[in-house]
């Protein structure tokens, strides 16, 4: 079965991802909204109110919020669509390992179930976590020595390109030393972009230019 992820850089409701996310859940009678990103705002947080509330706009009966810190990740295997929202992306990827999540999630995905990741949902989904303190020093580690994210997708995403494109006139020397510190391919999202993956096929969505494949080069190894 291939995998069907939708990869983002920050909010799900923009009109051009409205077809995308038809798509991907068409036939999902159930979906869950993973909050626990955000440790302090859960489902308060306005990126997963506004997921929740897309999806269900596309015509998903049964948008629910969900949290690895209060509920048994083994219960996520009860949904047809997973939409992981943003926050610490160093605090979800210690949740999912220590409640066994990044196994249900890997399971979902071989399955074919499709999965949403928006900013640390999206690098979860990725190879490494490694581009973060490159960039963006205000997001705490939380002294987490293993940044190797789940690697269903063969690339790290760097969500929000266009904020650190305008801060950082080093920006193209810091992304390549992402790339040598991770030993990735990174593809870099601006905050109205998505990377639809489908399979082996990865489509690159936005406001500004038609949809587009991506080119992917060839994996450089650890």
């Amino acid at each position: 079965m291939r995998s069907r992820l939708f990869l983002i850089s920050s909010i799900l409701a923009q009109p051009h991802f409205t077809a995308a996310v038809s798509n991907l859940a068409r036939g999902a009678a159930r979906a869950a909204v993973v909050t626990t990103a955000e440790p302090k705002l859960k489902e308060r947080n306005r990126n997963a109110v506004l997921a929740r509330e897309t999806l269900l706009a596309v015509g998903v009966p049964a948008v629910e919020f969900f949290d690895f810190d209060t509920q048994p990740s083994a219960a996520l295997a009860a949904f047809d669509l997973v939409y992981l929202a943003g926050g610490n992306p160093f605090y979800l990827l210690q949740r999912v390992r220590e409640t066994g999540a990044d196994t249900v999630i890997e399971e979902m995905v071989e399955a074919g179930r499709p999965i949403i990741g928006s900013s640390a949902g999206a690098l979860l989904l990725g190879r490494s976590l490694n581009i973060v303190p490159i960039f963006d020093t205000s997001v705490s580690d939380l002294g987490c020595k293993d940044t190797d994210a789940l690697g269903l997708v063969p690339f790290t995403v760097l969500p929000q390109a266009n904020r650190w494109k305008a801060r950082f006139a080093d920006y193209t020397a810091r992304i390549a030393t992402a790339r040598v510190r991770g030993q990735t391919e990174i593809l870099e999202i601006a905050d109205d972009e998505g990377l639809l993956v489908d399979g082996a096929t990865v489509t690159r969505i936005g406001s500004r230019f038609p949809s587009s494949p991506v080119e992917l080069s060839a994996q450089p190894t650890a």
